[in-house]
Formats: C-alpha cells, sequence, structure tokens
C-alpha cells in the first residue's frame, strides 16, 4: 500500500504509544527511547529518540512517529494455508492480542526476522490447538490484514508463576498437583513431535489456581534449528536444536523452584 494513502495517526496523549527505554548496562543510563503506536486497522508507525526520556515533550513523540510498511513486520499467509482468524470482538480488553515482537524492531528492521517470528508462532498455535490440553494457553486465532497476519489472539490470564510467588496465596498451592499440571502439559507438547524449549516460571500463568503454559515463539518440532535460546537459569548448556531433554532439564529445576523459589 502507498504509505501517502494512509491516514496518519492522531495522538491524544501518551497512552496511545508504547514507550520502551534503552539503558547502558554499564552505566544504567538511557542510551535511546523508542516508542510506538499501532491503528485500530493495525499499521505501525514507529519513533526513535536519542534523548533522556524526561526531556521528550509529547510533541518530539508525535513527530518523530514514521509509517512502517506492513512487509517490514507482517508475514503473509502462506500460500494453501488455512487460518483460524479470530473474530473481531476479541480485543485488548477480552483477550490477549500477542502482536509482533517490536521491542527489537531497531535493531531487526532491514531483516525478515520479525515476521519470520509472528509466522512461526502463529502456525504452532494452529497445531496445537488442534489438539487442546488444559494446561496450554487458548488459542482464539489471528488477525489478518491486507493479507498477512498481524497478531495472534490468545485467552487472557492475570498472572505468572513468577508473579503468583511473590503472594501469599502461592504457598497455599498444591505444589505436587500443580507441578503434575506442568508436566501433563508438557509431555503432551511432546506428544505432538515438538518441544517447547523455554519452560520457565515467567511463562507458566495461572488459571483457577492451576497452571497454564504459554509464549510458544521457541517451540518447534524435535531436531529443528531454533532462532532463540532458552532464559537465562533454565537450561543446562546451550543448545541451538529443538529437543525434549531441554524441556525435562527445566521440569526438574521448576520442581526444585516450587519448593523454595529463586
Amino acid at each position: 500500500m502507498d504509505d501517502s494513502k494512509i491516514q496518519r495517526p492522531i495522538l491524544t496523549s501518551l497512552q496511545d504509544l508504547t514507550i520502551l527505554e534503552a539503558l547502558d548496562p554499564e552505566t544504567d543510563e538511557s542510551k535511546y527511547v523508542t516508542f510506538y503506536h499501532i491503528t485500530s486497522d493495525d499499521h505501525l508507525y514507529f519513533g526513535q529518540l536519542y534523548k533522556q526520556k524526561k526531556d521528550i515533550s509529547f510533541a518530539d513523540y508525535s513527530l518523530a512517529l514514521e509509517h512502517v510498511r506492513d512487509e517490514e513486520i507482517y508475514p503473509l499467509v502462506p500460500e494453501g494455508t488455512r487460518l483460524k482468524v479470530a473474530p473481531n470482538h476479541w480485543d485488548d480488553t477480552t483477550a490477549f492480542i500477542k502482536r509482533p515482537g517490536l521491542n527489537c524492531y531497531e535493531t531487526m528492521q532491514g531483516s525478515d526476522f520479525i515476521p519470520k517470528e509472528i509466522l512461526h508462532e502463529t502456525l504452532i498455535m494452529e497445531q496445537i490447538s488442534m489438539a487442546p490440553h488444559p494446561n496450554i494457553i487458548t488459542y482464539l486465532g489471528c488477525h489478518v490484514k491486507r493479507g498477512r497476519i498481524t497478531a495472534i489472539v490468545l485467552e487472557r490470564l492475570g498472572q505468572t508463576l513468577t508473579q503468583l510467588s511473590w503472594t501469599p496465596t502461592f504457598h497455599q498451592l498444591d505444589h505436587d498437583s500443580f507441578f503434575k499440571a506442568v508436566e501433563s502439559g508438557v509431555h503432551h507438547i511432546h506428544s505432538l513431535g515438538l518441544a517447547h524449549n523455554d519452560v520457565n516460571p515467567d511463562n507458566i500463568m495461572i488459571r483457577n489456581g492451576m497452571p497454564v503454559l504459554i509464549d510458544f515463539g521457541s517451540c518447534e518440532p524435535f531436531g529443528m534449528n531454533l532462532q532463540s535460546l532458552g532464559t537465562d537459569g533454565w537450561y543446562e548448556e546451550e543448545f541451538f536444536t529443538s529437543e525434549a531433554k531441554h524441556d525435562e532439564y527445566s521440569l526438574k529445576k521448576l520442581k526444585r523452584w516450587l519448593q523454595k523459589p529463586e
């Protein structure tokens, strides 16, 4: 689509933006600020400013936004592939709308990394949803605009296991039953010929007091190469292919972690 035919969004407040501040790991000072706005029709506007966040005005944000072409972030629906398209009534208030990973757009722009990621996870969720499991996040479909996948739509849950561990409720859990439920979900994925490759408390959410495995961005068939590694502290050694043994190691660590969260 010709960018000149796309109506520029009118921002009313900073709440219309997602703002990310990149900090220098040595000094903990701001290196730059990136920000973006996604319209109701899934057009992306992105900006980057090399200023301290406190020194950026609302006008600065608005003027720096530039339209990002669809092909930079949204994959085409693969030819011959039938996808579950989520109804329009599923929005950010009723579901979790997982959009492309824009927190790395400034470093990945010009490559196909971002569209490949969302295409991959969409196809994995399509496969898993054909054999649902109570301890795996419910896939509600995807959003498709202009022939491209613009978001994955998932059930909305309120709390991760990490967040739960900071509350008194955590100590009231039946940790044995809770662990067995996580294990059941992971082994179900294995039965489909897939490994999750990133099992950890941040990727487990809570539904009615029981665990729900989320984030299938690193899930691949056994033996396939991975674009991303697991989470620091939750794998035995660096790995670059998808294997059930990675999940088995994480499960063993999770069983210990449930007794005494780190």
